[in-house]
């Protein structure tokens, strides 16, 4: 018979529905047997239709009578389910009932009617004249996980934006940071040429909350001082990570009750691989080599998968892991930020004829410390994960989940530098060593003025200069570990529990961070020029740059440090359906955090800054002894900047060094955590909470679904530090304190359906943020380091709490396609703000703190003394606050939409925009209005175009993220500072050689766009570095 297959001599008619969901990589699809809960979204159709749909979007197969499904209709359903729950909810009101195999296959058929009596045996077998079944023909389609994701993201209550599978992997940039730029609204901010933290929505990533397997945590690392250095908040660090350990990345935007609390943009959600999720068997290898062109250097990068589940389903086992190395060569020009001369007191020395006079020259902005600098990072990344699943039952779920990561980095810095324009204090008549910038004479100089009322002094050259070259050296690690184990049991058809605890823990160690610095004094014709931001001059005039004989060794930094941040959490849900479309959730949670922060320094035992203190015998080594040449050839500088110049090598230095000292004790080389006091503290929170919450849907007009719930959290706090205390040992005591706080925190969502392809969302909650963590530690604390400052933190401040509205509008114009438009608005009544003084002399501190403390602080640091007017003082404030609006635009589209010509290819676009309103302080201590947020841009955008069909994935990403805020106002004069605007281009591309088989590509950085910060809205150009572009070509195979 036509149109019909022949299965045997007798059965009845039926219709098989069979799909497969499998990535659209050229893979031949295999049936995915008894999968478990999958996003389902079906909306009210015929149920033969929504029988194949459903197959389509889980990958069971489900067979049913023809009879008995033609002509009947089915409801919409739409969630996370089970397939067979899904199955259940079509049939709802009908007189059909199903059954699952032991291998996962659904069977349909009526129900049988309850007989009077006992009924026979029945049949094993059809009739003899039973006619043969009729199949009818069903596509398998290769379907993609950007589908999956916009189907979890419509099903969502809450506004969300989804990354899964192939979105993960192939990376131009192995790193999980990098990942997520192509989310809408996600801004990334590198470290090294590294994506290392992100902020969302207008929000920097101290209000970003992250959880991984369900539980919240905090992984940090360390870096250059441009790029952050040592992370002490609250913000995370996803480079520690590699993104071939995550199958899903989910940043929901809106808050609902159920989410841990303490994100005032959004929280991260991170999903490591599972084995019932997968195919039951695999086993996955990708071996590449990677090549950076500024290093030019080549490195490997691993990754493995492999994963079991037993034959009925109910046991799987999966391990993962990923290994890479990075070289790169980190280089360019600082200005070292800008500064007045008149706060370097007592200004400039003298001009010569022709040049501005000094009450203008003093007046102006100036570089602080100009340099080159030439860093060389050498980076190893390892990364485990594990996962055991148990499902004895269909109405038990046991996972546990174990995470491995360690991110362990070399990184040698060689600057050649001037800190004469720092450097304040009067001069003694013969010229001493020390002197600052009172004997600078100004040979020529170029006033310009970028903004009314700020003069800059913008190129100039200079006689009586001190050069310095300067080198670093850091051996940085960080190891985190976590593991939770997660149970759901299905009590009753109606009521579900779900219990979770879990422990992690990053430990961030740099055991090795040694300066070492020599100078050569009262040089002749040093100039600069940073009229050209892209191309500044910085001239080392007389100074002979390889000449050992010249140089004298100066400062000696060794400054180790270690931050540990640790999670224990247990939280127990339940989840109750008293009806068809309404569910109510409520739970417990509660959470240890606590992090213990230690930072040492050369040490006698007070707050003295030793660094300048040169022991006689390491003063007898000749420089010659552990001088190297640095160069590169990179810096993009004008032409009179040097490419060469000798530097120390650390390593070899402080081998000489410890060699004397072991026959002549150095005393003064030891550590201790006195001179880095604020540094040093430790934070433990207590977080115990409890939610109630309300989910529901109606068949109503326009299908209205979301949830309604309330969160109570309240926070113990406990912290401990250290004082500067004129009656203590050296001026230092332990000092401690702790307080409780509680918050109540109601959020609603609303999502509704006009039309069955547009969508309206609405939510608003209530939200809080922790305070940062070093603002929370005890005591006042003094640092000649950088800034002479004094420094107050305070263990009281309120959290950063703010009300949100979001509205969005969805448009799913085709099948797999979106197009949104989303506004959202911030209003936050309490933040937490760093308010700094004008510099002025030491007495005028509002601690009450003699000059005796800053005197014994500066040690013999040149330029720093207590009558100098060089001391600012730093406080803490909550009384920050503001308002915060944005509009965010996505799209997601097949291409084939516009032509068939196209088809295979698929663009995903984002671009949001916000605008604060927020209050600040300027060095007067007076509160003003700034139209931006600090950690975050105005502007960001991604567009992602993608390729997939007949084996061969190719991928472009170009994200640019707009420019944003550090500080308000700069400590240093200008009003602010900042990072400029920045714009990368990524490439990937995989083809299928064989079965089983394919060749991968790709780059990154491929515009090789340096990284600049500015100083001022004026933008003068502060720092600028190249890490240049990267490639890498590999195999991967599966078996």
């Amino acid at each position: 018979m036509p149109g019909k297959t022949r299965l045997g001599a007798r059965g009845p008619r039926l219709v098989t529905v069979a799909a497969t969901l499998t990535l659209l990589l050229g893979l031949t699809p295999t049936v995915v047997q008894a999968a478990p809960a999958k996003v389902v979204d079906l909306p009210a159709q015929p149920l033969a239709s929504a029988l194949l749909a459903l197959s389509r979007q889980t990958g069971v197969i489900i067979i049913a009578p023809a009879g008995s499904v033609r002509g009947r209709s089915a409801p919409a359903v739409r969630g996370r389910l089970e397939p067979a729950e899904a199955v259940r909810r079509l049939l709802r009101g009908s007189d059909l009932e199903l059954s699952v195999s032991a291998d996962g296959v659904i069977s349909i058929r009526p129900a049988a009617p309850r007989p009077a009596i006992a009924p026979s045996r029945p049949r094993l077998l059809p009739p003899e004249d039973s006619e043969p079944p009729a199949l009818s023909t069903v596509q398998v389609i290769a379907r993609d996980a950007g589908g999956e994701a916009l189907r979890m993201k419509r099903l969502s209550a809450e506004s969300s934006d989804i990354l899964l599978g192939d979105d993960l992997r192939n990376l131009a940039d192995p790193g999980l940071g990098s990942a997520m730029q192509q989310l809408p609204g996600v801004a990334v901010t590198n470290d090294g040429g590294e994506g290392r933290q992100v902020s969302v929505r207008g929000v920097g990533s101290e209000f970003t909350r992250v959880r991984i397997n369900g539980m919240e945590t905090l992984a940090t690392f360390g870096g250059s001082n441009a790029g952050g250095g040592t992370n002490r908040g609250r913000g995370f660090d996803f480079n520690v990570f590699a993104a071939d350990l995550f199958n899903q990345i989910r940043v929901q935007k809106t808050p609902s009750a159920d989410v841990d609390e303490g994100s005032l943009g959004a929280t991260v959600d991170l999903r490591t691989r599972s084995p019932l999720d997968g195919p039951r068997s695999r086993v996955q290898l990708t071996v590449e080599g990677a090549y950076n062109f500024g290093s030019r250097e080549a490195v490997p990068r691993l990754s493995a998968i492999a994963s079991r589940r037993t034959q009925d389903d109910r046991f799987g086992v999966l391990i993962s892991g990923a290994y890479s190395e990075r070289s790169v060569d980190d280089v360019g020009t600082n200005a070292g930020q800008w500064q007045a001369g008149d706060t370097v007191f007592p200004g400039f020395g003298g001009a010569a004829p022709g040049a501005p006079d000094l009450a203008a020259l003093n007046a102006a902005l100036h570089p602080r410390i100009p340099r080159l600098e030439a860093f060389r990072i050498e980076q190893k990344r390892l990364g485990l994960t594990g996962s055991l699943q148990w499902r004895p039952s269909d109405r038990t779920h046991v996972a546990l989940d174990v995470l491995y990561s360690e991110l362990s980095s070399e990184r040698r810095e060689d600057l050649l530098e001037s800190f004469t324009f720092r450097t304040a204090g009067a001069c003694r008549t013969p010229l001493n060593p020390d002197c600052g910038l009172a004997a600078v004479r100004v040979r020529d100089a170029t006033i310009i003025t970028p903004r009314p009322g700020l003069p800059v002094l913008i190129a100039g050259a200079f006689d009586n200069v001190d050069v310095r070259t300067e080198s670093r050296f850091d051996r940085l690690e960080t190891i985190f570990r976590q593991t939770t184990l997660s149970v759901r049991q299905r009590l009753s058809d109606r009521l579900t529990l779900t219990a979770l605890a879990g422990y992690s823990r990053s430990d961030f160690s740099n055991p090795l961070q040694t300066t070492v610095q020599l100078d050569q004094y009262d040089v002749q014709g040093f100039a600069y020029d940073f009229s050209d931001r892209r191309r500044p001059l910085i001239d080392f005039g007389s100074a002979d740059l390889a000449k050992p004989a010249n140089w004298t060794l100066a400062e000696l930094r060794t400054e180790p440090n270690w931050v540990d941040n640790s999670f224990k959490t247990a939280g127990l849900d339940l989840e109750w359906t008293p009806a068809e479309r309404l569910t109510l959730r409520g739970g417990l949670q509660h959470k240890t955090y606590r992090t213990d922060a230690v930072a040492m320094a050369r040490s006698d035992g007070t707050i003295a800054n030793l660094n300048a203190d040169i022991p006689p015998a390491l003063a007898a080594i000749p420089p010659s002894a552990y001088l190297h040449q640095a160069w590169s050839e990179r810096f993009n500088t004008a032409a009179g900047t040097p490419d060469a110049w000798l530097a120390p090598d650390v390593v070899m230095a402080s081998a000489l060094f410890r060699a004397a000292c072991w026959s002549n004790p150095c005393e003064t080389l030891d550590l201790g955590p006195e001179p880095l006091l604020g540094l040093n503290y430790a934070v433990e929170e207590h977080d115990s909470s409890a939610y109630l919450q309300a989910a529901f849907s109606a068949s109503t007009a326009w299908s209205p679904r979301g949830d309604l719930g309330l969160r109570y959290a309240h926070t113990r706090q406990a912290s401990q530090g250290f004082t500067t205390d004129v009656n203590a040992p050296g001026f230092v005591a332990p000092i401690s304190a702790s307080r409780a706080y509680d918050d109540l925190l109601p959020s609603f969502n609303l999502a509704v359906e006009p039309r069955d392809d547009l969508l309206l969302r609405f939510a608003a909650a209530r939200v809080m943020t922790r305070p940062d963590l070093r603002s929370l530690r005890p005591g006042v604390t003094v640092s000649t380091g950088g800034l002479r400052a004094a420094s107050a933190g305070d263990p009281f401040l309120r959290p950063a709490r703010a009300d949100t509205l979001d509205t969005a509008v969805e448009w799913y114009f085709a099948p797999g396609a979106v197009f949104s438009a989303a506004l959202f608005h911030k209003t936050i009544r309490s933040s937490v703000q760093i308010t700094t003084t004008a510099p002025t002399v030491f007495s005028d501190n509002p601690f009450g703190l003699p000059d005796s403390v800053a005197l014994t602080a500066c040690g013999r640091l040149p330029g720093c003394a207590p009558d100098l007017p060089i001391w600012q003082f730093l406080t803490r404030t909550d009384r920050g606050g503001g308002h915060l609006d944005g509009l965010e635009l996505a799209l997601q589209a097949p291409l084939d939409l516009a032509t068939p010509a196209l088809r295979g290819w698929n663009v995903r676009a984002g671009l949001t925009y916000t605008r604060a309103r927020m209050r600040f302080w300027n060095l007067q201590g007076e509160p003003f209005i700034a139209h931006d947020s600090l950690g975050s841009p105005r502007i960001v955008g991604t567009i992602t175009t993608a390729y997939r069909r007949n084996g061969l994935d190719l991928r472009a990403t170009l994200s640019h993220r707009g420019r944003y805020l550090t500080a308000i106002p700069a400590p240093t004069g200008a009003d602010v500072d900042g990072v400029n605007a920045y714009t990368n281009l990524d490439l990937s591309a995989r083809y299928r050689v064989a079965r089983g088989w394919w060749v991968t590509a790709a780059g990154g950085n491929l515009l090789n766009t340096a990284h600049r910060q500015f100083s001022d809205t004026s933008d003068l150009a502060n720092y600028q570095h190249h890490t240049g572009r990267e490639f890498r070509l590999g195999l991967e195979m599966r078996f």
